[in-house]
């Protein structure tokens, strides 16, 4: 019989749902789940879900019912290492130390002097119809303050002084200059009489500068001699005599055409346009917008805001002047007044409002190296400066694409690129050339489009987002369908950025009272804390005090305060309690005691051709050694710390069940020897474990199915196979 053999030993390609039985990726899962593909090659069984190490509950609770959201507060209070996670709890926000670990304890206080949780009670900002206890906030990072907006509520940024621990919030009051005109700009290139003016041409004759003591008296004389209002075609210090007062016979002189002079004398608040206190003007009265910001963004030393649902402003982004200072937030307005006739220039530094008519419902705003980019439902638009520098003066505003984001949960920013999902799938905006600039590409399309595809459409309304930025991993979790409880994350899609690998985890429930996931935090491991040093004196001693006690100094610095990885909000079933959770449990059970089953299944292979039937006299698995100790004592035995256990089963022509019963494919070639006094050794000669297994059955085409154990891990490395074609069709 004619004997050949092949070896896998990149079987970490992911998951991959796009590809027929015949031209199936070789290294790629045809199914799996809870696994993690290796970078070295293979396959590895994840963690069980627990509580992190040390946690504590929180000391507020919450209903299964509540609304749940996880957001970053940086730089908080200018210190560049202290960073929060926000958590919002229905209408409360708490915030966690996340520089120090375990998080759980770290529940920010009111101030140094005082350890109760501070909170922030979002009811007190709500609009007249917004309800805070269901619609998430957006929160952004800028100059030590954070910026919060939702469409529920009205804006605030929250500020902390870092030397007294002290919180301070305030609303933001957007202000703007009035660009608009109130009446039919179309006839204002003609004088009219004044027992026929509109109050929106009068007020438009004060918004384009004849207004104050001289612009004033302009207007009077000019009223006085002709019995009319002025063409609104050039201002009223063009007809300015020698002792520069307003000469109307002068003004006349000069001809400008139809071109209308600039506006915008008027600053009006965004939120209450009131232009009849402004210019005294009776009954041009108020135009009051009253949605508020969906999304908020920190961008080129500014704050944009977008997300406004009226007709009016639902495709405009307003963007606050380089902030001096966080006061500055709302000031979306150009300094210089245009209708000045000494400084009327637009300054690079100035704020603004930039409209793109054709956008549809503003979703989120995303910053990525120098461009800021508007996700809409209806397509993205990229805004950046001239050579990369954004200025009021100078910026462009260009489409990249009619791909639309769906939810607004599942964009998350990775270190060069911006994913999210959309109707159609999953999607990456990344840099491609200098020529082609940013470009968005359908990542599942040709992967996982199946799988994207057969997640509800209520499961998808609730995806959120995390990036891991050191193991270059992004997660997106989503309830199961038909899941009853609203903020309860148990599905996770994962995608390795390095590898290009997307592979799926689902988390088990425990029989009675589990918990559940409602959010996400990435944890980076370096902090800022208080550090305790020894004080000596000059010739190196420790320095005591009267009562012999050391003398320590402490300050603020950064520290090391654990690994850095993704951390997930959970509540407790118990009592409603947070706390935040890590897959870390070598009991490979999920919340203690829920098993959970990992598997992958290796692509359709036909071993060399489509029509000779096969047999696989040996298969040789090779995998990593998982056992790292002992636990126990000499009298009640000894057991192995993190056992290992993988199954195999084979799948001969395209069946849907095992031709056998799954087999062993972990085994020792020796047996392993206890040693008492060093339990945290496992002693075992091999660190890779290779066994040599016989494959029932025979067919044209094979597929192998590796699998967990009960509470034992796996690390497979790849295989070896012997096969045996015998000529045979």
């Amino acid at each position: 019989m004619p004997l050949s053999s092949k070896n896998v030993v990149q079987f970490n390609k992911g998951l991959i749902t796009e590809a027929g039985e015949l031209t199936f990726p070789e290294g790629a899962s045809v199914d799996e789940c809870n696994c993690v593909p290796e970078r070295t090659g293979g396959r590895r069984r994840r963690l069980g879900i627990e509580y992190e190490d040390g946690y504590s509950l929180s000391s507020f609770s919450s209903t299964a019912a509540n609304l749940f959201h996880t957001f970053s507060w940086e730089n908080v209070g200018g210190e560049a290492s202290l960073q929060y996670t926000g958590v919002q709890v229905g209408s409360t926000l708490y915030f966690y130390n996340k520089s120090l670990s375990p998080i759980s304890g770290q529940e920010v206080p009111v101030s140094d002097a005082d350890s109760t949780t501070y909170s922030i009670d979002l009811t007190a900002y709500e609009t007249a119809t917004g309800d805070t206890s269901q619609i998430e906030v957006e929160a952004t990072s800028s100059k030590g303050a954070l910026v919060i907006v939702s469409s529920a509520m009205s804006p605030i940024y929250l500020e902390r002084d870092n030397s007294t621990g002290v919180f301070t919030i305030s609303s933001i009051t957007f202000r703007l200059r009035d660009f608009e005109w109130q009446g039919d700009r179309s006839t204002y290139d003609a004088e009219v009489a004044t027992g026929s003016v509109s109050t929106g041409r009068e007020y438009d004759t004060q918004n384009t500068g004849w207004v104050g003591t001289k612009g004033d008296a302009a207007l009077t004389t000019y009223k006085s001699a002709n019995t009319a209002y002025p063409p609104l075609t050039h201002p009223w210090y063009s007809g300015k005599d020698a002792t520069d007062d307003f000469d109307e016979a002068e003004w006349q002189k000069v001809y400008s055409g139809s071109t209308l002079i600039a506006n915008g004398h008027y600053i009006l608040s965004l939120f209450a346009m009131d232009r009849e206190t402004a210019s005294g003007v009776s009954g041009i009265g108020t135009a009051a917008e009253a949605t508020r910001f969906k999304t908020a963004v920190a961008y080129a030393g500014r704050v944009f805001y977008a997300g406004l649902r009226s007709a009016k402003n639902s495709s405009n982004i307003f963007f606050s002047r380089l902030l001096d200072d966080i006061s500055d937030c709302g000031e979306c307005l150009q300094v210089n007044d245009p209708t000045s006739e000494e400084i009327s220039d637009l300054l690079d530094s100035d704020g603004g409002v930039i409209s793109i008519p054709e956008a549809h419902n503003l979703i989120r705003m995303e910053s990525l190296g120098a461009s800021l980019f508007v996700f809409a439902e209806n397509g993205i638009w990229e805004i950046k400066g001239v050579d990369n520098v954004f200025k009021a003066t100078e910026y462009s505003v260009n489409k990249i694409t009619d791909v639309g984001l769906a939810v607004a949960g599942s964009l998350v920013k990775s270190d060069s690129s911006i994913l999210w999902w959309s109707h159609s799938g999953i999607h990456n905006l990344s840099f491609s050339s200098e020529s082609l600039g940013y470009v968005e590409q359908n990542i599942s399309l040709s992967t996982i489009q199946t799988y994207y595809d057969e997640i509800g459409a209520d499961s998808k309304s609730k995806v959120i987002a995390e990036y891991d930025a050191i193991n270059k991993k992004v997660y997106w979790l989503y309830p199961e369908t038909g899941e009853t409880t609203t903020s309860k994350k148990n599905n996770f899609l994962i995608l390795d950025l390095s590898l290009q690998a997307f592979f799926p985890w689902t988390i088990e429930d425990r029989t009675l009272n589990t918990p559940f996931i409602v959010g996400t935090s990435f944890f980076r491991g370096v902090g800022y804390g208080e550090v305790e040093h020894d004080v000596v004196d000059s010739s190196g001693n420790l320095v005591v005090d009267s009562s012999g006690n050391q003398v320590v100094a402490t300050y603020s610095d950064v520290i090391f305060s654990g690994d850095s990885e993704v951390k997930f909000l959970v509540r407790d079933a118990t009592n409603g309690s947070l706390t935040f959770a890590t897959f870390s449990s070598l009991s490979f059970g999920d919340w203690g005691d829920a098993d959970y089953s990992s598997y992958a299944e290796a692509a359709y292979d036909f071993h060399g051709d489509l029509t000779t039937r096969k047999t696989v006299p040996y298969i040789t698995v090779y995998s990593k050694l998982t056992e790292t100790g002992w636990e126990g004592n000499e009298v009640d035995g000894y057991t192995p710390t993190r056992e290992g256990g993988l199954l195999l089963s084979a799948y001969w022509d395209f069946r849907t069940v095992s031709t056998s019963t799954p087999q062993q494919v972990y085994r020792f070639k020796y047996n392993p020897v206890v040693d008492p006094d060093a339990l945290n050794t496992f002693g075992y000669p091999l660190d890779i474990i290779s066994t040599k297994t016989r494959l029932r059955g025979r067919g044209k085409v094979l597929k192998l199915r590796f699998e967990s154990q009960t509470g034992k891990d796996f690390n497979l490395l790849g295989y070896g196979i012997v096969r045996d074609t015998g000529g045979k069709v």
